[in-house]
């Protein structure tokens, strides 16, 4: 699997119970957001509350392995999640990525379920 390189927008961030009770938005149905991957093997993740009143971030290096991507932790807006090794099946359709896998928390019963869409190409904005 090739890497999805470039900056991807979020549609949604859940959690998804093994019970089967509905998904939880962990920074609500309305979050905004950014992933963005280099050629280089750098990932950084930042997901915003609509109200702008909560931030989650991350920043890293990522490897991919049959069908999946693991985030390597170095920076965090969650000091205990650096040096947390993040494993995400991938999913890619068309422009659409969605990222799934455990918890970062052990034993929650509940996975994560992150859907992304290709940031549109922009020409960067240069200073006169």
């Amino acid at each position: 699997m090739t890497a999805p390189l470039g900056g991807w927008r979020l549609e949604s961030w859940s959690y998804v119970y093994e019970d089967g009770r509905p998904p939880e938005f962990p920074m609500g149905a309305d979050a905004q957001g950014y992933i963005l991957y280099t050629p280089a093997g750098q990932v950084s993740a930042t997901i915003m509350r609509a109200d702008k009143s909560e931030c989650f971030a991350y920043a890293g290096r990522y490897e991919l392995a049959e069908g999946m991507v693991f985030h390597i932790i170095e920076l965090s807006t969650d000091p205990g999640l650096v040096g947390f090794r993040s494993t995400r099946h991938i999913r890619l359709d068309g422009d659409r990525l969605t990222l799934s896998g455990p918890d970062f928390r052990p034993g929650t019963k509940r996975t994560q379920q992150i859907v992304w869409r290709r940031a549109a190409d922009r020409t960067p904005i240069t200073s006169p």
